[in-house]
């Protein structure tokens, strides 16, 4: 028997977070990876890279924003943790994507791929930041779980506790 918890606004936040990101980075994973797949039918196009920063920007921005407060909080700080590496990581390969889609002249023909574009990766920044919600809503909900046992265990404790007197009467003693 497990006591009912109030909604947790964090649960409910990541959740969010985590379904809206979702639903944007599987396009995005699709597009940016579908050209790898044989037989696949579309390849880049001239409007990918913008659907790609479009549908990125979303998840990054919004979906991510937790991560990059907390994770610019610890460089502040000085307390590095897990949100600095994704803080830095997905935020760096997001900027040089956003510079490759607006500002590609600025690249030399060395960091060119096929084609002459700049390859950009928003689909790297976009799927992390979309697992690491996942890892957040399944660490928030085992959480909320186990609070929840633990306030049925402390339920189950008695409210009285019997003592015996040395006359050999008992009295009940509430704690």
């Amino acid at each position: 028997m497990t006591v009912e918890e109030p909604p947790n606004p964090e649960l409910v936040d990541m959740t969010r977070r985590f379904w809206v990101s979702a639903a944007l980075s599987l396009p995005l994973l699709v597009l940016a990876m579908g050209p790898l797949i044989p037989g696949w039918s579309l390849h880049h196009w001239p409007l990918q890279k913008w659907i790609e920063l479009a549908l990125a920007t979303v998840v990054v921005a919004w979906g991510g924003y937790p991560f990059f407060e907390r994770g610019i909080r610890s460089i502040v700080t000085g307390r590095f943790n897990m949100f600095t590496l994704i803080a830095i990581g997905t935020g760096a390969a997001y900027v040089f994507s956003l510079v490759a889609v607006l500002a590609p002249g600025l690249f030399p023909s060395s960091m060119r791929g096929h084609g002459g574009s700049v390859p950009v990766y928003f689909e790297a920044s976009a799927v992390i930041i979309t697992l690491v919600l996942l890892g957040q809503v399944l660490e928030l909900r085992a959480r909320r779980q186990t609070s929840g046992a633990i306030r049925a265990l402390l339920g189950l404790a008695p409210r009285s506790a019997r003592r015996v007197r040395p006359d050999g009467t008992d009295e009940d003693i509430p704690y």
